[in-house]
């Protein structure tokens, strides 16, 4: 590509964006959802947008394909139609929603890159509101790659897993379903739960489902699990918080345990791929010590902890699984141990 090209393409890309994500934010397609077609003078009226806005806006929106205009009047493109009319959208809904919080955040990046702190909320939703917000924009994302990744965990023979920030527990729940002697503890914080068992009541599965409420970086995680999963967790906290979380779920696993990681993985150089690369600002700008991590480091926190038999698999650009083993017989070491072995 000619490099302006590039310069000018990626320069203008938030326009299409904001016109998306702020007509999901207005409810925009939920009013098409319900009266089905919409002049300009109706969506002001209904709004509360003056009409030069709202013509601009619509004709905006048809221009980018998610209306289709015919005289005067709008209604959903026919490319979109199934999906803003499905009962799923209601989750992808959150999701979208989620991305023009974040993409608000986003414009803060400049005062991050100076303050070293993460980038304020600049909406008036209070702090419940917006969890809610990210648990279900959760699901949505989980639900969409669910199917890959029960191809790529195998838990034949294992018997209770603890799904750690597990948020909705959607794998949880469709591991559960997978395999009938599994039992599943989601493990996130204590507001997470109500919208959890929403989930776990829709699932056959729902007895051998369970929710256990805390801050898992700062109390012990249990014990006897053979199998521990850590979807888009590692990437919240920083190295020192990842060796520290890791450790703790090598005791929590009997000998012979699994632990699962799912995360999105830079290579060694970390300019690649473009997602994980920049999903690494995202934690920089919204954590206080996030960040992407390349395969190589996961697994030397993983071997620093004790885990051993390592094996990676990468679905795509975007996001790979790493497992390890608790070895069968662990030595423990006594102090005497320790110095003679200095």
């Amino acid at each position: 590509m000619d490099p302006t090209r590039k310069i000018l393409q990626d320069a203008f890309a938030f326009r299409s964006s904001i016109m998306l994500l702020s007509a999901v934010e207005a409810g925009l397609f939920d009013l098409f959802r319900e009266k089905s077609v919409l002049t300009a003078p109706q969506v002001s009226h209904l709004k509360g947008w003056t009409l030069r806005g709202s013509e601009i806006f619509l004709n905006a929106l048809a221009g980018l394909g998610y209306l289709k205009k015919h005289d005067e009047q709008f209604e959903i493109a026919p490319a979109f139609r199934e999906v803003f009319a499905s009962e799923n959208y209601s989750l992808l809904r959150e999701w979208l929603m989620h991305q023009w919080r974040l993409l608000r955040r986003w414009t803060q990046i400049l005062e991050v890159l100076e303050t070293g702190k993460p980038a304020r909320e600049l909406n008036r939703e209070p702090r419940g509101a917006n969890h809610h917000n990210f648990i279900l924009s959760m699901a949505h994302r989980e639900k969409r790659v669910l199917p890959d990744v029960l191809n790529m965990i195998s838990l034949e023979g294992r018997h209770h897993l603890l799904d750690l920030g597990g948020g909705p527990g959607i794998f949880a729940i469709a591991l559960a379903e997978k395999y009938p002697d599994l039992r599943a503890t989601v493990y996130d914080v204590p507001e997470t739960e109500p919208l959890a068992r929403q989930f776990f009541e829709q699932s056959p599965a729902r007895e051998r489902l369970d929710f256990r409420g805390g801050d898992f970086l700062h109390e012990e995680l249990g014990e006897n699990y053979d199998v521990v999963l850590l979807s888009s967790i590692l990437h919240i906290y920083g190295p020192e918080e990842n060796r520290t979380l890791l450790k703790k779920v090598f005791r929590a696993l009997q000998p012979g345990g699994k632990i699962i990681i799912r995360d999105f993985l830079l290579f060694r150089n970390k300019t690649k791929p473009l997602f994980a690369a920049l999903f690494a600002v995202n934690m920089l700008i919204n954590t206080q010590s996030g960040n992407a991590y390349s395969a190589a480091e996961i697994k030397s926190w993983l071997k620093e902890a004790g885990f051993r038999h390592f094996r990676t698999g990468r679905f795509s650009d975007k996001w790979g699984i790493i497992d390890a083993v608790k070895p069968a017989e662990t030595i423990r070491r006594g102090p005497q141990d320790q110095r003679s072995s200095k």
